[in-house]
C-alpha cells in the first residue's frame, strides 16, 4: 500500500472521529446549558421547602442561605467557563475538518465544486460563538447576580453590601473573561489572537 494511500485513509478516519466529537461537543453544550437551569432553580426551591409556613424576606437573607448563593453563582461561572471550553473546542475541530476537506479539494479539482462547507482554517471565527454567545451572556449575568446577593446576607450596614455585591459582580466577569482569553490562546496555533 502506497504512503498516499495510507494518508487518505488516515485522514477519512480522522474526518469521522472528528466530526463525531464536534456533535458530541453540540450535544455537551445543550446539557450544560440544562445544568444552569437546574442550578439556577436549587436555590430556590430549597427556599420554598423552608420557608412553606414562614414568610420569606428577599432583601433579609440568612447566612446560610447566603452561602448557598455563593455556592450556585461559583457553579453558574464555572458552567459558562464549561460552554465556552466546549465551544472553542468544537471550533477547533471544525478548522481541523475544513483542512480536511482542502486537502481533498487541492488533490482532486472535480470535487471542489460539490463542497459547500468551509475549506479553510479561519473559520469558524475564533471570537463568534454564535447563539452560545447569548447562553454565556446569560449564565454569566444570572451567576453573577447571585454572586452579587450572597454578599447580601453578609452582616454588615447596606451601603457595604451594596459595595461588596458590585464587587463580587465585577471579579465574577472578570474571572470570565481572563479565563476565556487564556482558552482561546491555548486553542490557536497562531500568536495573532484578535482582541475583542
Amino acid at each position: 500500500m502506497s504512503t498516499d494511500t495510507l494518508g487518505v485513509k488516515f485522514l477519512l478516519e480522522e474526518y469521522r472521529n472528528i466530526a463525531g466529537t464536534h456533535d458530541k461537543l453540540r450535544d455537551l453544550q445543550a446539557r450544560i446549558f440544562n445544568y444552569f437551569l437546574l442550578l439556577s432553580a436549587f436555590p430556590f426551591t430549597l427556599v420554598g421547602i423552608l420557608y412553606k409556613d414562614k414568610e420569606f424576606n428577599l432583601l433579609n437573607v440568612p447566612e446560610s442561605l447566603s452561602i448557598l448563593f455563593l455556592i450556585v453563582g461559583t457553579g453558574h461561572l464555572l458552567l459558562a467557563l464549561s460552554l465556552v471550553d466546549a465551544r472553542l473546542s468544537q471550533y477547533r475541530y471544525a478548522r481541523t475538518v475544513n483542512l480536511v476537506r482542502k486537502f481533498f479539494s487541492t488533490n482532486d479539482a472535480k470535487i471542489a465544486q460539490y463542497l459547500y462547507l468551509p475549506t479553510t482554517d479561519d473559520k469558524p471565527d475564533w471570537i463568534d460563538l454564535g447563539y452560545i454567545r447569548w447562553q454565556r451572556n446569560f449564565i454569566l449575568l444570572v451567576g453573577s447576580l447571585f454572586t452579587a446577593y450572597s454578599v447580601s446576607g453578609l452582616p454588615s450596614g447596606d451601603s457595604v453590601r451594596i459595595v461588596l455585591g458590585a464587587v463580587a459582580f465585577l471579579v465574577y466577569w472578570f474571572i470570565f473573561y481572563r479565563f476565556q482569553r487564556k482558552t482561546l490562546e491555548r486553542f490557536q496555533k497562531r500568536t495573532d489572537i484578535p482582541k475583542e
